[in-house]
């Protein structure tokens, strides 16, 4: 006790001097507390914390805004126009008529004249435009609330993903911890079967076979354990990657591994469900109506459409003649004229206001075949879409056959396993006390361990493909009761369904 007490000091002291051990230390009291979660609560955050789930919200609030821009085709587009100029002239021409940017305006200049002519123009009006007949638009609006449909199906289908990954993640941790203590026990009988054997022979009533034999079994054991302790960090690190947690934070199984209630369904009615109420049917329905409509849309290009545009405005003019050298006359038609002897200026403005409308008509005649090839590929595409709703049928068929079959085997399997395991434990004992007695070899002893190991291990994968193959059920076929629906691996609470712990546990019956 002495040497354990200076050790652990020299380790602390060392800890604190090194500049390598410190901060190993450091870093192992900063990390967070393990986080023990029961089935629900792990359900819970990890769909609150969800990639997949966002990226599906995402996916719809695309949807919808696609939607709003479809909508945008039936609204009417009023803009503001407004148009500026400003320009400078000077000429001594005896006439200049149609100045550009001026407009109508007359200089008539005598012999050796000279004007300088400025000109400010200004224009504001207001443009409504309103599409009349267009086919395009109400197969656009539609094909983008097909499109939003869809997605909203595949935020559910992904939530009914979510919820059996997080699911299988947790029955795969609580397996593992199922499983450690059952390679435990096998390694103390082992051992238990080394001192047996090591004493026998000590005495000279055992060949050294015996002992080597119990030393293998013994390694392998310890073999075993070890594998099941890597097994159980690899499966706590899956869940704590789906529940998108931190890389440091570490994640523990609250509930024991015990058997769910049955599936209440039987094989025909989970089918009848699955393909009745299976957002993945409805979002592949939803994506083949958007290529149908999309087909309708190209092939609107080649028809007629009738536009309407309403406009009004108001405008100023204002002609200044700063220099006038002569005899000359201005005038800007419409507006307003000058006349100037000698040297002089003069200016003059006016305004006018205007308002009008139109109706277009645009009838496309040729476009090189676009709108037959886009309205080809369309159709193609849902042709497609309409494949994979069928193979997703019979996907769908094929998963809720293999997890009813797997459900129904998996109840005589835990039954079997749990009498396997009461046999076993028997068999171990007597064959312990047979060989203790040298009326049996240590083959038997080894033969019985062996078969009490498997029969402890199969119990716990028993249960687990059990609540696992009603989870699958659960995500094909919707809960068929969810007022009432517990949660696979009976999650509420530590004491699961009321059942005692895995092989000791009554498992009901596939039919209740």
């Amino acid at each position: 006790m002495l040497c354990v007490a200076a050790w652990r000091s020299l380790i602390s002291v060392l800890a604190l001097a090194s500049p390598v051990l410190a901060p190993a230390a450091v870093l192992a009291s900063e990390l967070p507390a393990p986080l023990e979660l029961s089935l629900e609560q792990a359900l819970q955050l990890g769909l609150e914390r969800s990639l997949a789930l966002a990226g599906s919200a995402v996916l719809v609030r695309q949807g919808e805004a696609q939607v709003g821009l479809a909508q945008t085709r039936f609204l009417p587009k009023l803009d503001l126009l407004a148009v500026g100029s400003y320009v400078q002239v000077g000429t001594s021409a005896s006439q200049v008529s149609n100045l550009p940017l001026i407009g109508n305006l007359n200089l008539n200049l005598g012999a050796n004249g000279y004007a300088v002519a400025q000109n400010t123009f200004g224009d504001l009006g207001l443009s409504l435009t309103f599409p009349l007949i267009d086919f395009g638009r109400g197969p656009q609006r539609q094909a983008a609330q097909a499109a939003l449909a869809g997605a909203r199906a595949e935020g559910s289908e992904q939530q009914r993903g979510s919820r059996f990954a997080i699911t299988a993640a947790y029955l795969d941790l609580q397996v593992a911890d199922a499983l450690l203590p059952v390679w435990q026990q096998a390694l103390q009988l082992s051992q238990t079967l080394q001192r047996d054997a090591g004493a026998i022979r000590r005495r000279g009533l055992a060949a050294r076979i015996d002992t080597l034999q119990a030393r293998t079994l013994v390694e392998r054991d310890r073999a075993g354990l070890s594998e099941a302790r890597s097994q159980q960090q690899v499966a706590r690190s899956a869940l704590a990657r789906l529940l998108n947690l931190p890389a440091e934070q570490a994640v523990r199984a609250r509930d024991p591994l015990l058997p769910a209630q049955p599936w209440p369904l039987g094989l025909d009615a989970s089918l009848q469900r699955a393909l009745a109420q299976r957002p993945l049917l409805e979002a592949l329905a939803q994506q083949r109506q958007v290529q149908l409509q999309r087909q309708q849309e190209a092939r609107a290009q080649m028809l007629p459409s009738v536009g309407l545009q309403l406009g009004a405005g108001y405008g100023g003019n204002s002609l200044n003649l700063p220099v006038l050298s002569g005899t000359a006359q201005a005038s800007l038609g419409g507006v307003g004229s000058a006349t100037a002897s000698g040297s002089g200026s003069g200016s003059f403005s006016g305004g006018f206001y205007n308002w009008g409308g139109f109706i277009g008509l645009r009838q496309p005649l040729f476009d090189g075949g676009v709108s037959r090839e886009s309205a080809r590929l369309a159709g193609t595409l849902a042709k497609l879409r309409q494949l994979d709703l069928d193979q997703a049928r019979q996907t769908i068929v094929q998963n809720v056959q293999t997890w009813y079959a797997t459900h129904q085997a998996a109840g005589e399997q835990i039954r079997a396993a749990q009498a396997a395991v009461q046999a076993g434990e028997q068999a171990v004992r007597d064959a312990q006390l047979r060989y203790r007695a040298q009326v049996a070899p240590i083959l038997e002893v080894l033969i019985a361990q062996r078969d009490l190991q498997a029969s402890r291990s199969a119990g716990a994968i028993a249960i687990q493909r059990w609540n696992l193959s009603r989870a699958g059920l659960l995500r094909e076929a919707g809960s068929p009761d969810p007022a009432a629906e517990p949660a696979a691996g009976c999650s509420s609470g530590r004491g699961g369904c009321g059942q005692r712990p895995l092989v000791r546990t009554a498992v009901p019956g596939p039919n209740g």
